[in-house]
């Protein structure tokens, strides 16, 4: 054998394992099943062991019928339970949907329930609401040094939860007030713009529990004040401002979209601080929130 020939044959070794480490790579990603689907699944697993039905598309079909018939839930949770259980079923079954012509068919149907008249309220979209950000200030200027700097930040920010909870203390450059967020949706880095009164608080927090450039901002406290530097979990961050305001993310960033659009600025400026892409998804699910605009031209 030349020793081209056996140089040849290395590389075209060396190309199958680069491959399959390709494919299992990928393959892995693939049977990845994301965190916000978890309690969709835990309530249609119940189900099957209630109704004594084995885990499949049958199953599935009778769960969403009854969420649809019985439950009478909004069209957006049924919609959130059929991605979550087919994901399910795509990994644990290794069902391929493309290929159930019936069970598609079946799926298109109770849609079509949904668009009967008698289920127009099923189909109407209340996203949360705003609150009025001079409140909401004085309710976390009370909030403990750390509590007050991260919902101070996500006031400000506009962020959604899942951006909040993987931020680092690296990614803050508090002389020039800003930070670098990135944007789960877009898949893209963000620099969003800070207040004076956020960034001293984000000092005295990052003093007070020593955080480190690599430390998570939001991170992990426990009794007796430890810090961890963790990813918290979107559900454990949700707990944690519900239980220090009573509200959720997603009110902080209607709040904060309402009260920029409020005092006068332009959808762009909006846009360039929460990181939205489309204007028209900005007005459609954020603006439409606040009466108070309309009220001033009555």
């Amino acid at each position: 054998m030349s020793s081209s020939d056996d140089i040849m044959r290395k590389e075209t070794v060396k190309n199958r394992v680069r491959h399959y480490n390709r494919k299992l790579h990928v393959d892995q990603k693939n049977d990845e099943i994301s965190e916000r689907y978890a309690g969709d699944i835990r309530q249609y697993l119940d189900y099957c062991l209630k109704t004594d039905q084995s885990d499949g598309t049958e199953a599935m079909l009778d769960y969403l019928y009854g969420s649809l018939m019985e439950q009478k839930v909004k069209k957006t949770t049924w919609e959130r339970r059929l991605a979550a259980i087919k994901k399910h079923l795509a990994v644990t079954q290794r069902i391929d949907f493309k290929r159930e012509a019936e069970v598609t068919s079946e799926l298109s149907a109770m849609r079509r329930i949904y668009g009967e008249e008698g289920n127009a309220d099923l189909i109407r979209i209340q996203g949360k609401s705003s609150v009025n950000k001079t409140v909401l200030l004085n309710m976390i200027c009370k909030l403990p040094s750390r509590e007050k700097a991260i919902c101070l930040v996500n006031l400000i920010t506009a962020n959604r939860p899942n951006e909040m909870v993987r931020m680092k203390v690296k990614d803050f450059n508090l002389k020039n007030q800003t930070v670098d967020v990135y944007l789960m949706k877009q898949k893209k880095w963000h620099t969003k713009r800070l207040t004076q009164e956020a960034v001293n608080m984000v000092m005295v927090y990052i003093r007070e529990y020593q955080l480190r450039y690599e430390d998570y901002f939001v991170g992990r406290v426990y009794k007796g004040g430890r810090y961890e530097s963790v990813e918290m979990s979107v559900t454990g961050y949700w707990k944690s401002l519900q239980r220090w305001t009573g509200l959720s993310g997603y009110n902080f960033r209607k709040s904060q979209v309402v009260a920029m659009h409020t005092a006068g600025a332009d959808l762009s400026t909006i846009a360039k601080q929460t990181g939205h892409k489309s204007l028209e998804t900005l007005v459609e699910h954020y603006l439409t929130v606040s009466d108070s605009t309309v009220d001033k031209y009555l």
